[in-house]
């Protein structure tokens, strides 16, 4: 599980560092969670101990809390400020009472510590980060600035920027570090109409920065990285800024294009880098393997779609296709996808005009694919998704041995971020026995398997008395043939590559239990296969 801890969320206050946190979460590929920095406790973060924590703005996070994450977590900073300083502004400080000497006190120094033993912190701009290396020699980290989501990025570019009007927008804020007064005073000075903007919801200010000839933002400190400015720039607005705005000679920040381009990667460059640190991710990695055939089915999943489709486009491991397959869905998965996969060779929509369910989707879409004997087939239903953009690399390190011919593993279950009870690796004895029908169930999620060994299955082993495709416990009818032809040569990966989405009402084993259970049965009592050599 991934917790992110954070003073405020989009539901307590629609800020640039809770907008950012919140695009975050939602591209998340693991099991997410939050808490409010009050609400941690030493306890808590016991009990989730082998989580990873990401911590956003953390001024009401307790002493003991951050002794506790230094000592015993795996964790990434985002700092969005300067947290060393009590006021989180050393030039607001400065203001009041004279010199900040914020970096001596326990808390700074306390502080300073949380940064050091982070995995990676995150700073908002290169001045920021510059500034605290000025503090704090030690730290080193990596650049994020805003992250947007890609549905907000998607609106922006929606919006009509053709049209604009005469008048500059202020931000009408009563945070000190803003500037109010003094953007008033220049538009004023320099006889331009202006608008004091606040207390929009957050389409309505893109709204009305889209029709806007510019903004003007004059922050009395250091901003590291402020979201309405960037805003503004992607929605063709003019910009009179003052120095304080810490990202404006940034080099991606030079045109709305460049602007665009970079923020279009910032979710990415985030899970990318934490998933070199996150322990319980795969972290070994092979270059070369097979080519990687994905067959997805899927009927009314526009919920989950885009986290399933964006888990294959993130793979670090390119040379997959992807075919995606619509059983007669009656919502907007269609649209959702054909969105999604749009100029993007490696995925393919079927659309069904009758209703097939998943075996038969499965087996139809590999006898159409150009799968050849050692490519790989992969099963990935389209309310799951990989679970993290290391997938394919760590199915390579068992694929590049050609005696490996087919995997299962393990899997956590979405929303509830707490391993599947079925994986486990078969007992010698079942494997010498080639018993598997009467053994317990273990080859879960995910499921993987030689196109050449497909080929062997008797399409009837996978149909009932009428000769119609299992509607339930397909997986079942596939893997056990698989398992006794391959024997040893399946390997069980205990490492998490799979999100098993039980969020989905349409689950059949949440539904049909009892025919599930009489269509396995069924199942296991067909003749086993016989061991390939």
């Amino acid at each position: 599980m991934i917790i992110f801890v954070a003073d405020a969320f989009i539901e307590h206050y629609v800020g640039g560092a809770e907008l950012t946190t919140q695009a975050l979460v939602e591209s998340s590929l693991y099991p997410s969670a939050r808490t409010t920095s009050r609400e941690l406790t030493v306890e808590l973060m016991k009990d989730m101990k082998d989580s990873f924590w990401v911590f956003g703005n953390f001024a009401g996070l307790r002493d003991e809390c951050l002794l506790y994450a230094i000592k015993n977590l795996d964790y990434c900073v985002l700092e969005y400020d300067y947290k060393y300083c009590k006021y989180r502004s050393p030039e607001k400080h400065t203001h009041h009472f004279g010199p900040c000497d914020c970096k001596d006190s326990s808390r700074g120094k306390l502080v300073s510590l949380f940064l050091k033993y982070a995995k990676v912190n995150w700073w908002m701009s290169e001045s920021q980060k510059n500034k605290y290396k000025e503090q704090y020699s030690f730290l080193e980290g990596e650049v994020l600035s805003s992250v947007f989501s890609s549905s907000t990025l998607d609106y922006i570019d929606t919006l009509d920027t053709k049209n604009k009007n005469d008048k500059w927008i202020i931000l009408n804020s009563k945070s000190w570090i803003k500037g109010v007064d003094e953007a008033v005073k220049y538009a004023e000075d320099n006889n331009l109409e202006y608008e004091l903007v606040w207390g929009l919801d957050y389409n309505q200010l893109l709204e009305k920065l889209a029709s806007s000839k510019g903004l003007i933002f004059f922050p009395r400190a250091g901003d590291t990285c402020p979201r309405m400015v960037i805003e503004a720039k992607l929605l063709d607005c003019e910009l009179v800024l003052n120095d304080n705005v810490q990202h404006k000679d940034e080099p991606w920040f030079k045109t709305r294009k460049s602007c665009m381009k970079y923020l279009r990667n910032r979710t990415s460059t985030f899970w990318n880098k934490l998933e070199e640190k996150i322990a319980f991710l795969p972290q070994k990695v092979a270059k070369k393997g097979p080519k990687y055939h994905i067959i997805t089915p899927f009927y009314n999943a526009e919920d989950f779609l885009s986290r399933c489709i964006d888990s294959l486009k993130r793979q670090r491991y390119k040379d997959f296709n992807c075919i995606l397959i619509d059983d007669i869905s009656t919502d907007n998965s269609v649209s959702v996808v054909e969105g999604l996969i749009e100029g993007d060779k490696r995925f393919t929509l079927v659309k069904n005009t009758d209703k097939k369910y998943a075996l038969q989707n499965i087996a139809e879409a590999i006898a159409s694919s150009d799968a050849q004997d050692d490519d790989v087939i992969i099963l990935l239903d389209g309310d799951d998704w990989f679970a993290s953009s290391l997938t394919l690399q760590h199915l390579n390190t068992h694929y590049k041995d050609k005696k490996c011919w087919m995997t299962y593993g393990s899997y956590v279950l979405h929303p509830h971020a707490v391993v599947g009870p079925e994986p486990s690796e078969y007992p010698e004895e079942v494997i010498n026995n080639n018993d598997y029908r009467s053994d317990q169930w273990r080859a879960s999620h995910l499921r993987t398997f030689r196109t050449h060994m497909w080929n062997q299955i008797d399409q009837k082993d996978l149909q009932d008395a009428n000769g119609d495709y299992y509607k339930m416990a397909y997986d079942q009818a596939i893997m056990l043939p698989l398992l006794e032809m391959a024997g040893n040569r399946c390997k069980y990966i205990p490492e998490i590559l799979h999100v098993y989405n039980k969020e989905n009402p349409l689950n059949v084993d949440k539904i049909k239990t009892q025919e599930q259970v009489r269509t396995a049965q069924e199942i296991r009592n067909k003749k086993p296969y016989e061991r390939l050599r």
